[in-house]
């Protein structure tokens, strides 16, 4: 019976997320989802199965399920072990299905393997069992899935699955922030809300509250029960900051005292930058004794002397997903460069404050990804 019990409990576990689509339609039924192991969220890939025939050309609809206790905050769909597409949740609920139908269209003929991988609250990951799909003429496809029968002379080929309502809203948690060549397909990042708003938190008090411009804001997005939580340390001022607009968001430098420097990018939807779904941080690994040229691509280089450069620049040329989610510069960096102000920044258990002291703003960046903008403090 021991031997028996863990296979038992993943059947169970299974049958349960099959059903976990039916949750929003039937009262009290999620509630009696099983619960995921620790060590990130469960995530079944429900369509297609393995070894299903397509056409290529056609778009493809991949349909999953993740479950999480702590709520899930994206999915990530990817193809031959590339993330193709992300879908990020602005409203994660512990314990509550996160279903998702993510879009692919083929280029080529071939066998392609598939697999989902979704993110908690706590960017734990946990990823779905892989699953090949062939990809091959049309001819092969009548052949390879037609029945046999004489009753009908002419089957019908198979169809890909329906498009599905998806969800979801990037981001990405964040995306990580290594290098992706240009050759790189470029995941494209939903967005169902301009105006998400980040899931509670769970915090212990760490006997800290912060002050004066930063303690208001704390106390209006709801102070130790918000997402935020409660600081882990002191205000920081006195340091060098950086800060950079794009077509459709911003990149903010902070000369952190401790290494590596920093740089978090935030995306807006909203054309006033009030509020998104997406902030990233990322090190800055620009050297200035590396190279005289502050740009690090032609594309920089020849953005009308707007850049970016530098820290920005690298991080802008060496990720193709961050150009196309920012765009180009909206207008030249500026910062302290060495002389006051400078910014403020506050890390807490579930996130940060920065504020800008040149457009007198600041930004509340939640680790779930969500982002608030609040002016003139």
């Amino acid at each position: 019976m021991n031997r028996l019990y863990p296979f038992l409990s993943r059947i169970f576990l299974i049958l349960g997320m099959t059903i976990a689509g039916l949750a929003c339609a039937i009262p009290g039924l999620r509630s009696q989802l099983p619960a995921p192991e620790a060590g990130g969220p469960v995530v079944i890939l429900s369509s297609p199965t393995n070894s299903q025939v397509f056409e290529p050309a056609g778009e493809i609809k991949i349909q999953s399920t993740a479950l999480d206790p702590e709520g899930v905050t994206r999915v990530e769909l990817m193809v031959d072990g590339e993330v193709t597409w992300i879908d990020a949740n602005a409203q994660p609920e512990p314990n509550t299905p996160f279903i998702v139908a993510q879009p692919w269209t083929p280029a080529v003929p071939g066998t392609h393997v598939l697999q989902v991988r979704a993110y908690n609250a706590a960017n734990v990951a946990g990823q779905s069992d892989p699953v090949t799909v062939n990809i091959v003429a049309a001819a092969q496809v009548v052949a390879e899935q037609a029945p046999v029968t004489t009753s009908e002379p002419n089957p019908p080929t198979a169809t890909p699955i329906s498009a599905l309502a998806s969800v979801a809203t990037p981001t990405p948690t964040p995306l990580p922030a290594t290098a992706v060549s240009d050759s790189t397909p470029t995941p494209t990042i939903v967005l169902s809300t301009p105006t998400p708003t980040p899931t509670s938190g769970t915090f212990a008090a760490t006997g800290l509250e912060p002050e004066g411009r930063f303690k208001d804001i704390w106390l209006e997005v709801g102070a130790g029960d918000s997402p935020l939580g409660y600081p882990t340390g002191p205000v920081i001022t006195d340091r060098d900051f950086a800060r950079q607009l794009f077509e459709q968001g911003l990149m903010v430098w902070w000369d952190s005292p401790d290494d590596p420097n920093l740089i978090w990018v935030i995306d807006s939807p909203a054309a006033d930058l009030s509020r998104g779904a997406t902030s990233n941080r990322y090190p800055d690994t620009w050297d200035d004794d590396d190279d005289d040229d502050v740009y690090s691509c032609d594309a920089a280089r020849e953005n009308d002397d707007k850049g970016p450069v530098r820290g920005f620049g690298k991080l802008w040329c060496e990720q193709p997903r961050l150009q196309t989610r920012l765009g180009d510069p909206g207008g030249n960096e500026r910062g302290s460069g060495g002389f006051p102000p400078f910014a403020e920044v506050q890390f807490f258990q579930g996130g940060v404050m920065i504020y800008n002291p040149i457009d007198r703003e600041v930004y509340v960046l939640f680790d779930q990804g969500n982002w608030w903008r609040f002016a003139n403090r």
